[in-house]
């Protein structure tokens, strides 16, 4: 069963995402904020994680930079949901090793569900 993270650290947008993402058969654990998402990153080595820029503790560029800099952790497939949406903030995800962004505002449960399942498939095809 694909594992995935949920690291928002809006409950209502937490339980939304895990609600719908273990409907369609995810194994989904959530995290509250940057440090919580970091270790369960560790410690249940995920396919995929959600992750929110805006988080308490450590923010979600800075998770990123964690996750890439450690070989365990470095190959889980990372979708950036956040509102801010400037070039510049854009370009940091990216560069930290960000597969894909989605604003937040601008999407449905069911739009990000599809860009997991997109993603999925691209890392599928990749290894």
């Amino acid at each position: 069963m694909t594992k995935i993270v949920v690291a928002e650290d809006d409950k209502m947008i937490s339980e939304s995402l895990c609600t719908a993402l273990k409907a369609k058969g995810y194994d989904v654990t959530p995290a509250y904020d940057g440090e919580q998402a970091v270790a369960l990153a560790k410690e249940s080595l995920p396919e995929i994680m959600l992750l929110d820029i805006m988080m308490p503790k450590l923010d979600g560029i800075s998770v990123l930079w964690e996750l890439r800099a450690n070989p365990a952790t470095s190959g889980i497939a990372v979708i950036v949901l956040t509102n801010i949406g400037d070039a510049g903030t854009i370009a940091k995800i990216f560069d930290a090793g960000a597969m894909d962004y989605l604003l937040k505002s601008d999407q449905s449960t069911a739009d990000i569900i599809q860009k997991v399942e997109d993603v999925l498939n691209r890392t599928i095809r990749l290894a």
